[in-house]
């Protein structure tokens, strides 16, 4: 490191001035020499890490002495860093993790910063003109296994993190949203927690929705960058539900430690499965207090899965599991209504601080352009729905559900209103089912499966419905509801405590609780004037904020982690 000084003429040109010490990749472990440098003419004001390179073991040597750093040190990783040993990184954050001076800076699919050839881009000098600091661009490294892309794209996140940690500017903190489902699939959960993520950054956080992804599906779907994704292999058992990818237990603590050096300063979680493993671990060695959102209704969801006997069989088990760990462990459990208040209750009645807490819905998600319209105008035709009476369903096909219920109530209709058509919008396990149901009452040709469709194009469907019509006794809050209601499309709903006080019958919804009264109000609705009933509920809509509700979230966070504000 001397000699290296002495080549570049430092002390002749700076003299007494501080210094930055950078290295990438090998580099790093010549620029991890500036934290033993003694020379008193020539002080470093901090170190800057990027990938310490395994493959010349420079990064065993940095994390044995890591833990001795005494100058501001930070490190950036990339999440799919193949090249790194896991263990080293293991040994790396574990040495570092009660050092003040070491900071972790970890980047998801994006992250691939890390390959650079020696080569550099006028482009990116141009974009940095005046910061003094040059950016070497190049391509991945072609003889190791690795997720990163071919072609390098540039990749704004780092470099506005490397800079401002360059120029002693404070960067966003972070906050880890951790789920088991990928944003591939359309649910409750996911519309939530993407949700919560964009107005946390529109707060100015970093947030992160951390999840697990299956190796089947290509790293450009991802919605965005700042999705992590965690890899996870499928569960054979769960037929036909595959958004429940299941991680081996052997990955748990190796995952939270890569998630521990994305140097979070914010958990939350909203999993009861795969991800709570990870994310348990990860609030243990983070030492940070994480609150728990419950979103599902796991004992139904077993009861209507396996029947009530197996279900409640199948249920105890997960709560031993699962279930019992998350609510002690996490010091504030959030539910969405009062029906999920008195379930959670009803299991962990020991529980100090729960607090209900609605989840929001977006009006802007909902609101239309002129090329929306056309959108619309495009499907109308494709499904041929011109003249005809649309019932419409959004949500997980699964038979807790109920759409049975719906289909069997249509099949009672028909003869009266051969014009009804009924759309099913969304996927699950109980899809087949109600295809051979459907055909047993001779209503297929009177149900439209249409399957997945992207979260953007949801919109366009509540404006095809003249009803939005639901069966379900299964909902916490039920999101698909406020999504109606947002469009400003009629629902029709089963009475359910998860609605009561939200969703009137006759006043911001029709509401029945049998066939007779499902009949007698689906008539108001097709064949009355409801704009008062819509536009009641539309307006009902803006009490439940994205921006309040956010904030009262960030509150939680910082009043559980007070250290971290």
């Amino acid at each position: 490191f001397e000699e290296l000084l002495e080549e570049l003429h430092l002390k002749r040109v700076i003299g007494n001035e501080e210094l930055i010490a950078m290295g990438i990749g090998l580099g790093a472990n010549i620029a991890s020499y500036a934290n033993f440098y003694k020379n008193k003419e020539l002080k470093f004001s901090k170190i800057i890490l990027i990938s310490p390179y395994n493959r010349y073991k420079c990064d065993y040597r940095i994390s044995r002495e890591i833990g001795k750093f005494n100058i501001p040190t930070h490190i950036f990783y990339g999440q799919f860093d193949k090249i790194n040993d896991v263990k080293v990184r293991y040994a790396l954050y574990s040495n570092a993790k009660n050092n003040p001076n070491v900071h972790f800076s970890c980047y998801p699919a994006t992250g691939y910063f890390l390959y650079y050839s020696s080569k550099m881009s006028l482009e990116h000098d141009e974009l940095f003109n005046g910061s003094g600091v040059s950016v070497l661009v190049g391509e991945s490294r072609k003889d190791t296994p690795t997720f990163l892309p071919e072609v390098p794209e540039y990749n704004e996140p780092f470099f506005k993190h490397l800079f401002n940690t360059i120029e002693g500017i404070e960067n966003p903190k972070r906050i880890a949203l951790l789920t088991d489902t990928p944003p591939v699939f359309i649910n409750g959960v996911e519309t939530v927690v993407e949700l919560l993520q964009k107005q946390l950054n529109k707060m100015g956080y970093e947030a992160y929705v951390v999840a697990l992804w299956h190796k089947q599906y290509d790293l450009d779907v991802l919605p965005n960058d700042h999705f992590v994704p965690i890899f996870g292999k499928y569960a054979r058992y769960v037929k036909g539900y595959k958004e429940l990818a299941l991680l081996k237990s052997t990955n748990y603590q190796r995952d939270a430690h890569e998630l521990a050096m994305f140097g979070f300063s914010y958990l939350h979680l909203h999993t009861e499965y795969s991800m709570s493993q990870v994310a348990l671990e990860l609030s243990k060695i983070t030492n940070i207090r994480m609150p728990y959102t419950f979103h599902t209704i796991w004992k139904m969801y077993y009861e209507h899965k396996f029947g009530k006997l197996a279900g409640e069989v199948t249920y105890k088990a997960a709560k031993d599991l699962f279930f019992d760990e998350i609510y002690k462990a996490c010091p504030t459990i959030i539910v969405p209504s009062m029906k999920s208040y008195q379930v959670l209750m009803s299991d962990s009645s020991k529980k100090k601080d729960v607090r209900i807490i609605p989840s929001p819905v977006n009006p802007n998600n909902f609101t239309l352009t002129k090329s929306d319209r056309l959108e619309i105008n495009k499907l109308r035709v494709k499904y041929k729905l011109m003249g005809k009476k649309v019932l419409g369903y959004v949500g997980r096909v699964s038979t807790e559900k109920n759409i049975m219920e719906t289909i069997k109530y249509i099949s009672e209709v028909v003869s009266e209103i051969p014009n009804l058509i009924f759309m099913v919008v969304g996927v699950g396990d109980a899809t087949k089912q109600l295809i051979k149901y459907a055909k047993k009452l001779k209503v297929n040709e009177h149900i439209i499966y249409v399957g997945q469709v992207p979260n953007e194009q949801v919109k366009y469907y509540y404006q095809l419905f003249d009803v939005f019509v639901t069966a379900s006794n299964f909902e916490t809050q039920g999101i698909t509801y406020f999504e109606a209601a947002s469009s400003g499309t009629l629902i029709l709903a089963k009475k359910d405590k998860a609605i009561e006080g939200v969703f009137e019958d006759g006043e911001t919804a029709y509401v029945y609780d049998g066939f007779e009264s499902w009949l007698e109000r689906l008539e108001k609705a097709l064949f009355s004037d409801n704009k008062a009933i819509t536009d009641t509920a539309k307006n009902m809509m803006k009490q439940y904020s994205p921006e309040k509700w956010a904030k009262k979230m960030l509150s939680i966070y910082t009043e559980l982690n007070p250290d971290k504000k």
